[in-house]
C-alpha cells in the first residue's frame, strides 16, 4: 500500500460489510433448431430480427441452432434428392421461371436451394438487358433463407424502408429493392428453397401479385420433383 501526493491511499480497500462480488453472467443454454423454428414461425420482425442476429452469427446460440436446423440429415437429403445441385439442365424448370418474367412483369425470377454452406442458384432468369447472374452467395448475402428458415413468404415492397432488411447487403448494392419469396418443400416436407422474383426498383406487391406467384409456385415444383 502506498499514499499519493494528495493523501489519498492506492491498493486493496475492504469491501462493505455485507457486499458481495459482482455475479458473474451465467452462460445461456443452448438453443435447439426445434426451439428455433418455434421463434420463427411467428410472422413479424422480431422473428426476422432473430434470424438476422443467427446468419450474421451476433447471436451464437441462434446461429449454432440455425446451422443444425439446415444441417439436418433428412432435409441434406431432401436437398440432394431434388437434384437441383447437380447442375444438370432443367427445361420444364427453365420455362417455369422464365414464364414468370412475362407473367409478372419483373426483372428477376429464380429458384434458389438453401444449404447449410449458403444459397445456390438452381435456375435463374432475367429481363433482356438486365445484369444477371447464376451462382452461389453466403447466407449472410441471401433473402431467400429468410424464407426457408421461417418456412413463410416474404414479401418486401421497398426494402430501404423495411425495419429489418433495409441494411441487408443486397439493399445496400442496389440488387433488390422489392423481393417476393415463396417457400419450396420437397415431397418430406422440408424447405428446401424459395421460388422467388425482385426487382432493383421498389414495388407493391398487390394480392394478385401473390396469388400469381403462389400459383406458378405449384408449376415449378411439378417440375422439379415430377420432370
Amino acid at each position: 500500500m502506498s499514499s499519493t501526493p494528495d493523501g489519498e491511499v492506492e491498493g486493496n480497500t475492504a469491501e462493505p460489510a455485507g457486499s458481495q462480488p459482482p455475479a458473474q453472467d451465467e452462460p445461456r443454454e443452448q438453443m435447439s433448431a426445434e426451439q428455433l423454428s418455434a421463434i420463427l414461425s411467428s410472422p413479424g420482425d422480431p422473428a426476422l430480427m432473430a434470424l438476422r442476429e443467427a446468419i450474421s452469427g451476433a447471436d451464437p446460440r441462434t446461429a449454432a441452432a440455425l446451422h443444425e436446423l439446415l444441417s439436418d440429415p433428412a432435409r441434406v437429403r431432401a436437398v440432394e434428392a431434388s437434384g437441383l445441385l447437380d447442375g444438370e439442365p432443367r427445361p420444364a424448370v427453365e420455362d417455369a421461371i422464365s414464364l414468370t418474367i412475362d407473367a409478372l412483369g419483373v426483372s428477376y425470377a429464380a429458384l434458389n436451394v438453401i444449404t447449410a454452406e449458403g444459397q445456390t442458384n438452381a435456375s435463374v432468369a432475367w429481363q433482356p438487358g438486365k445484369p444477371g447472374h447464376k451462382g452461389t452467395r453466403p447466407l449472410l448475402d441471401s433473402l431467400c433463407v429468410y424464407a426457408v428458415v421461417s418456412d413463410s413468404m416474404l414479401v418486401v415492397d421497398d426494402i430501404a424502408d423495411h425495419p429489418v432488411l433495409s441494411e441487408h447487403s443486397t439493399a445496400r448494392n442496389g440488387e433488390v429493392a422489392s423481393y417476393l419469396g415463396i417457400p419450396l418443400h420437397a415431397a418430406d416436407g422440408h424447405v428446401i428453397g424459395t421460388f422467388c422474383v425482385w426487382d432493383t426498383e421498389p414495388r407493391h406487391w398487390s394480392s394478385s401479385d401473390i396469388a400469381l406467384l403462389t400459383d406458378l409456385s405449384v408449376v415449378v415444383q411439378e417440375a422439379v420433383f415430377h420432370d
